[in-house]
């Protein structure tokens, strides 16, 4: 087979190339759980990990303010537990955090926020992997260009890839990881489902749908793809389930085709052949490419001329020294890179969140949050998932001693709680003269005072939908 003849198909070996790399098993990944919940006298906080240097572990008595103890439920490692009232939570390994909470007369709002993550600069990390990334495309293309003998087909090959390949390549990357990034920061522990599990779509399946169908469109608007190869793409799965019959027909009839016809528009005699391990010239030919990367005198000039390349590695290339650490594509390291830490929080909520990214139990009572944290410079996505949630516990006995019953939960009572606070520091004080002279059944001083910050103005202060309603409610009883 043409080895020139692959240059459309090099990407999808190298991308299967660093699955593979980054699937290579050895020891366990650093693991670190939180477990956080509402306390009498502040959030408490427990730590617990597998890893801790004496270091670690001496910084981490003294922000939990005491000793390590052994992990709970067979677990290996230290446990740090802390009550955290009128201090920030602690940072353990490198995240950040943010714990508030709201009272009102008939409960509380609460707000939790955490990123692990040890690094703040987001933006020049990104500029970095681009950088990586462009430098890749442009050693591809190098190195495709040498093996293309005719030199109005090289011509016509390097103008391609100037307003062609190489825009479109870049911005789908920055499109998938975008919408990569807003799917993740949806839903943080979304996974993807099994092979062998049918039944309808979830709603987190949906939302995915949602988020990536634009590169669907995007491959159609920009001609990589026919726009009913488009629509058997998104029809493929649209049951939530693939089985592996229609796996092997798409592979056959979508995926080969389509590699095979791009690689065609730039090397007409071409003939990848189906893309995948089995297929050992594309394999070879991938070797090829690596050896020409790390040997050749063309691809020196490329790493010379890229953001991606420091000054100090530029400078032991200008003196003959290959021995430099090449940026991983779009920051992806080659062959796996260091081993990101497998993070979890549980957090205690009692009640279901009105807003949260992670998942909620509604036996337990908690919300779940898991990732995997990597280092800046290899991360999956351009930056860490910021876990999120937001939630409100009702007072049941005072709420009960207004209204009879327990009306306000969730968003209902956060937005009665943010009212409050928004209140004059006098009509505050009315308010709670108002609600402790009521009872179930005479609420007329509770509707009177609502009724008076009725209006449009900058004054006034319409409550709550919900309030209301939970007033008009008990007057009518």
């Amino acid at each position: 087979m043409n080895p020139d003849s692959h240059f459309a198909s090099s990407f999808l070996i190298a991308a299967s190339a660093l699955a593979i790399c980054l699937s290579i098993g050895g020891c366990s990944n650093k693991q670190v759980r939180i477990e956080m919940k509402t306390g009498g006298s502040g959030p408490v906080r427990t730590f617990e990990t597998n890893r801790a240097t004496g270091e670690e572990r001496t910084r981490l008595t003294e922000v939990y303010e005491s000793g390590p103890l052994e992990a709970g439920k067979g677990r290996n490692g230290v446990r740090f537990e802390g009550v955290f009232v009128d201090r920030e939570l602690p940072s353990e390994i490198g995240n950040r955090n943010g714990w508030s909470v709201i009272e009102g007369q008939f409960g509380s709002s609460y707000l939790y926020v955490e990123q692990f993550g040890d690094e703040r600069d987001d933006w020049r990390r990104f500029r970095a992997r681009m950088d990586a990334g462009e430098l890749w495309l442009r050693l591809l293309a190098g190195f495709l260009s040498t093996r293309i003998e005719d030199p109005e087909a090289k011509s016509r090959f390097a103008e391609s890839f100037e307003t062609q390949i190489l825009p479109d390549l870049m911005s789908a990357f920055l499109r998938f990881n975008a919408n990569g990034y807003v799917q993740q920061g949806q839903r943080i522990a979304t996974n993807f489902r099994a092979p062998s599990k049918r039944g309808p779509r979830t709603d987190d399946e949906w939302f995915q749908i949602q988020v990536f169908t634009p590169l669907v469109a995007f491959a159609i608007e920009r001609d990589w793809i026919e726009p009913v190869e488009g629509q058997m793409v998104l029809l493929s799965g649209v049951d939530g389930w693939v089985s592996a019959g229609e796996r092997q027909w798409s592979r056959d009839n979508l995926a080969d085709p389509i590699v095979e016809r791009t690689a065609k528009r730039f090397v007409p005699d071409a003939v990848p052949g189906k893309i995948g391990p089995e297929n050992e010239a594309l394999v070879f030919f991938g070797l090829s490419f690596l050896w020409w990367v790390n040997t050749s005198s063309e691809a020196a000039e490329i790493m010379l001329d890229s953001a991606a390349i420091s000054d100090a590695d530029k400078e032991k290339l200008r003196a003959g020294n290959r021995l430099i650490d090449l940026p991983g594509p779009f920051g992806i390291p080659i062959g796996g890179g260091d081993r990101p830490v497998e993070s979890e929080v549980v957090l205690e909520t009692g009640e279901p969140p009105f807003v949260t990214n992670g998942t909620w139990n509604e036996s337990l009572g908690t919300v779940t949050f898991r990732t995997k944290v990597y280092p800046s410079d290899q991360r999956r996505r351009f930056a860490p998932p910021v876990f999120h949630a937001s939630w409100s516990v009702p007072d049941d006995e005072a709420q009960e001693r207004i209204f009879g019953k327990v009306p306000l939960r969730g968003q209902d009572l956060a937005e009665v709680v943010f009212w409050e606070q928004t209140l004059s520091e006098r009509d505050r004080t009315s308010w709670v003269e108002c609600i402790e002279e009521s009872k179930p059944g005479d609420l007329g001083a509770v509707r009177d005072f609502v009724d008076r910050l009725e209006g449009d103005g900058k004054d006034n202060r319409p409550a709550p939908e919900a309030l209301r309603a939970a007033v008009a409610s008990s007057g009518a009883d």
